[in-house]
């Protein structure tokens, strides 16, 4: 399964290739570096969150409990309903120069059927207004709600740090949220026809 919403970048809109990782993704995610001249605190916190994926995936991986694909995700769930199967989902791009990673987030499917959200972080260069990038978390996020309705799963949530809390505040369009946000059935059908809109070369990129 491979979404292709178009994001803004350097370059002007630019389709990203949104698809489960695999294991050789997880490696890529070691050669993350910022600038050590401008590091900020964002770009701190997608160097952790980016670290923290791929040693997550490492783990699941080897106990086999992560899905490669989408297929082998829903071939889980069949076989064992009650699974916990972790996923990863990363956007690359379609374009060069620049980074080819852009993005990655890390996911677990619950015994229950809800998706936790554990890390969502976008490459340390493409982070700030300056960097020309707009888009990638967000065309990640409405990924992650495509899997979910395709699997059936009513709900969404994860941990909203200081930093990332405004931007699940804005894509998820409430203002209530703090530490952890909830993203449920109705929420997840509109980031799916979302997902769609910006799959088409006319649709405009927002952050």
């Amino acid at each position: 399964m491979i979404a292709r919403p178009f994001i803004q970048t350097p370059h002007g809109q630019r389709a990203v290739q949104i698809e489960f990782g695999r294991p050789s993704d997880a490696d890529k995610l070691r050669s993350w570096r910022a600038t050590k001249d401008s590091v900020s605190y964002a770009m701190a916190d997608a160097l952790e969150f980016g670290k923290l994926a791929g040693k997550r995936w490492r783990y699941y991986l080897k106990r086999n409990e992560a899905a490669l694909s989408f297929d082998e995700l829903k071939a889980g769930i069949d076989k064992v309903p009650q699974a916990e199967i972790g996923f990863l989902v990363i956007a690359k791009a379609t374009w060069s120069p620049g980074p080819k990673m852009l993005g990655v987030a890390w996911c677990r499917r619950t015994w229950c059927n809800h998706i936790v959200l554990d890390f969502l972080a976008a490459h340390p260069s493409t982070l700030g207004p300056a960097r020309g990038y707009a888009g990638i978390g967000t065309a990640l996020l409405y990924y992650v709600a495509e899997i979910a309705g395709q699997i059936g799963a009513p709900l969404v949530w994860g941990e909203a740090t200081a930093l990332s809390a405004p931007f699940y505040r804005r894509v998820l369009n409430s203002n209530d949220i703090l530490d952890h946000f909830f993203v449920r059935d109705t929420m997840v059908a509109k980031m799916r026809e979302q997902l769609i809109l910006r799959s088409n070369p006319k649709a405009s990129a927002k952050p």
